[in-house]
């Protein structure tokens, strides 16, 4: 087929004929023909000839490479050139391996269209071929697209940054495409300096509202970078995903299903790593142990969802009287534990020496203040489910043991806090037993007991 020699734009799907506004505006001289379907755009190129075929990706998506085929026969010379927005690049950079020549992301001026159709076809070219790669200029918009090893920096920022992928990312990224071109993720563009612009695109995954802005030299391809930004986003995206998806899967397995504590497992994991950390750093760790008293009776007068709903509410408030840092836990049942600890660092006697071995500090007696005013807390709740005596009938007892007092290990800690929470039961319910430490062993607290 012998190419005319105007320029003729078959231009399908452009709805609201605002890419034919910007074309015009770029090529005066160009014969623009402008359909709204696919299937208009196929017939009229099997009747005339056109220099350059301009067609929306959506409608493609369906089928990309049989429609790419299509249009690629019945167009025979005529440049085949994709347009859509942002969120469409994945699919067109697809559809480049297709047959297609080239893509444009939405929304364009006019200078960026004069650019496209200047420059020749890279009808098949993939965005990470190598040999391409070789061919352009390094520091470009266009090299980088071409160069950049996406695959090697994705696994690379997963595998060895897997708590904060995205950051790691970024830096990797800008050290391969700096120092001409610098990218970062924020809600709003950054300045761009002298001689510089700045090209912007929403994150998907991102919380906040962040978008991706890349800071480029003034006189760079726009076009080439918003392809490069486009690709940027697509990687950010997915490596945000996937370390979303990690981070929820890390909650379900360290967490109890019913009451959003820790489980079991994961609570002796922490507790014992903690321990490690207070007998090097020599501070005292307390722990809790307590069960809701008579909690048997729930579950066979009112059922199960009632006693599932006093589990929860019953965590809920444990975990509104303690610390940020404190350890909370549902080792099973109705038994929970609380580890305390101080966070600050362990409290050293003002005549301390140098050098000279210090006992840790007794419970602190917070502690005791934060489980009374928990008791009183459950005392005085309405449970759901229980109708007119739903209101303050649920009580608890505790054992309180403190390391290294008590015990230097976990299992340790747990027995000796165990015997309190039963020693707290033979004393009539609704108590706390402190174990050893610098208080008489067996010494019981009750929770409404004045001890000032």
């Amino acid at each position: 087929m012998v190419r005319p020699a105007q320029e003729r734009v078959l231009l399908i799907g452009d709805v609201g004929r605002q890419l034919q506004a910007a074309l015009l505006q770029a090529m005066p001289a160009a014969q623009v023909r402008s359909v709204d379907t696919l299937f208009e755009g196929i017939a009229l190129l099997g009747m005339e000839q056109f220099t350059t075929v301009l067609t929306a990706a959506e409608p493609l998506e369906r089928r990309p490479e049989a429609a790419v085929q299509t249009l690629r026969e019945l167009g025979g010379e005529a440049r085949l050139i994709l347009f859509g927005q942002p969120s469409l690049e994945p699919l067109s950079r697809k559809m480049l391996r297709f047959g297609c020549d080239d893509y444009l992301v939405t929304p364009l001026q006019a200078d960026e269209i004069k650019q496209v159709l200047g420059r020749p076809p890279i009808r098949g070219v993939h965005v990470s071929a190598p040999a391409e790669a070789e061919m352009t200029d390094s520091g470009s918009a266009s090299a980088m697209q071409q160069s950049l090893p996406w695959i090697e920096l994705f696994l690379e920022t997963l595998w060895q940054h897997p708590h904060d992928p995205t950051t790691a990312l970024l830096e990797r990224i800008n050290e391969v495409i700096g120092p001409a071109l610098r990218l970062e993720a924020c809600p709003e563009a950054p300045s761009a300096p002298n001689g510089q612009k700045v090209v912007s695109c929403p994150l998907h995954h991102a919380s906040g509202g962040r978008m991706l802005h890349l800071t480029l030299p003034q006189d760079e391809d726009t076009n080439s970078a918003r392809h490069l930004l486009s690709q940027l986003v697509s990687l950010v995206d997915k490596v945000q995903a996937l370390q979303e998806r990690q981070l929820g899967l890390q909650r379900l397995a360290v967490t109890d299903e019913l009451t959003g504590l820790y489980n079991s497992r994961y609570f002796r994991l922490a507790v014992s790593r903690l321990l490690e950390k207070a007998q090097v750093m020599r501070f005292p760790v307390t722990l809790l142990m307590f069960d809701l008293d008579d909690f048997k009776r729930y579950n066979d007068e009112y059922g199960h969802a009632v006693g599932d709903q006093v589990l929860k509410q019953t965590a809920a408030l444990m975990k509104r009287c303690c610390r940020e840092h404190d350890v909370v836990g549902r080792l099973g049942g109705d038994e929970f534990a609380v580890v305390f600890w101080e966070k600050e660092g362990p409290r050293l006697p003002r005549n301390a020496k140098p050098g000279q071995p210090v006992a840790p500090a007794p419970p602190p007696k917070s502690v005791v203040q934060i489980i009374e005013r928990f008791q009183k807390l459950i005392a005085s709740q309405t449970i759901e489910g229980l109708g007119p005596r739903g209101t303050g009938v649920l009580t608890v007892s505790g054992g309180l043991a403190q390391f290294p007092y008590d015990g230097r290990s976990l299992d340790e800690l747990l027995s000796a806090a165990d015997k309190g929470m039963r020693n707290a039961k033979k004393g009539g319910k609704d108590n706390l037993v402190l174990i050893g430490g610098n208080l008489p062993a067996g010494d019981r607290y009750a929770p409404h007991e004045d001890r000032t």
